[in-house]
């Protein structure tokens, strides 16, 4: 089934202020019942090449990573290697006694109280940073931003160390974990974590910051996983989505809770399950995701009920939180418009 004009006229329009000469663009792909309805590349993947953005042009996909980090934690524990409950300190024993009631759920679920690693490691520090840069950083911490699980606060450090215990537990690097069991069993060949090893990244996109009307190349400056770190194509995110329809990786149950929220300690619902955002769309229960760094920015939205996906991925930045003209709409506003064309019914 594909799209009639009239529709494809509406939702390449979304795209239309990328989709001119010389300038970076988005790849889009809709997904219908495990299907591909709709896919197309908007833009440049390199302005000075003009290569156009295809299926397969690789993009940085920052926090989206955080869905393929929580499936690790998710796919050892059903190995029964590790649980949701395991302490902090379990893994990490040197780790100062304020983190010790902290467990793998409250960092899945945003509620460890520890701070971002970008508060406490700036510019130009950051750059090349470590999973074991950021492991040493927090352990200087004088203690958690707030009591463990009394509230909820996106953070990246949560995330990179729970990439860390999955490389224990496995006996393996996070990257390699990653690479045995979920891309090569799924058929993601260009998809890899970005780590210190600096692996090849198949037709990698270039990204830009637009700076008074100019395109400024900006090149990924990390080496952290878990919380990002992930390179990957539209081809093989929609290998991902087909692979979360079924009991390839954990079984439904299992999956369900990372679409499910977490909760403080007071049972206050936080809208957040294990890598996904579990707000909801307008009329349909959905879990989504973005990720933003520089001038690369993305988003993925998963409609559960009606089994329908949309992904955006740019390489244009910077943008907007929220888009309020003449600021740039991010890839979010743009899948919920696409969203709101196709699936408004």
């Amino acid at each position: 089934m594909g799209l009639s004009s009239a529709l494809v006229e509406q939702v390449d329009g979304v795209f239309a202020d990328m989709d001119v000469p010389q300038h970076p663009g988005a790849a889009l792909l809709v997904i219908d019942h495990g299907e591909r309805l709709y896919s197309k590349g908007y833009g440049l993947a390199d302005l000075e090449t003009q290569r156009p953005i295809t299926a397969d042009s690789s993009f940085y996909l920052a926090s989206i990573s955080k869905q393929f980090t929580a499936m690790a934690i998710m796919m050892l524990a059903e190995q029964g290697k590790l649980s949701f409950e395991d302490r902090l300190l379990a893994y990490f024993p040197q780790f100062p006694s304020w983190g010790a009631e902290i467990t793998l759920r409250h960092m899945l679920h945003h509620t460890s109280g520890l701070p971002s690693y970008g508060l406490f490691i700036e510019p130009p520090d950051i750059i090349g940073v470590t999973n074991e840069v950021v492991l040493e950083r927090v352990m200087e911490l004088p203690g958690p931003d707030f009591p463990v699980g009394s509230q909820y606060t996106y953070t990246n450090t949560g995330y990179t160390l729970l990439a860390t215990i999955a490389a224990i537990v496995s006996g393996q690097s996070f990257a390699e974990f990653l690479k045995a069991e979920v891309f090569d069993p799924l058929g993601m060949k260009h998809t890899l974590v970005f780590d210190a090893s600096r692996p090849a990244r198949h037709k990698l996109v270039q990204g830009y910051l637009e700076e008074e009307g100019q395109f400024r190349p900006w090149d990924y400056p990390l080496l952290t996983a878990g919380d990002g770190g992930l390179f990957s194509t539209l081809d093989d995110l929609f290998l991902w989505d087909q692979a979360l329809n079924t009991e390839r990786l954990v079984p439904k149950a299992a999956l369900e809770q990372a679409f499910t929220s977490g909760t403080t300690n007071d049972s206050t619902p936080i809208d957040y399950g294990f890598g996904w955002y579990t707000n909801r769309f307008p009329g349909h229960r959905h879990v989504a995701h973005g990720g933003s760094l520089g001038a690369h920015n993305s988003f993925i939205i998963r409609f559960l009920d009606i089994q329908r996906t949309i992904i955006v991925l740019t390489n244009l930045g910077p943008i907007e939180p929220v888009y309020r003209p003449p600021g740039r709409r991010g890839p979010g506003p743009r899948a919920r418009q696409v969203a709101e064309i196709l699936f408004s019914d």
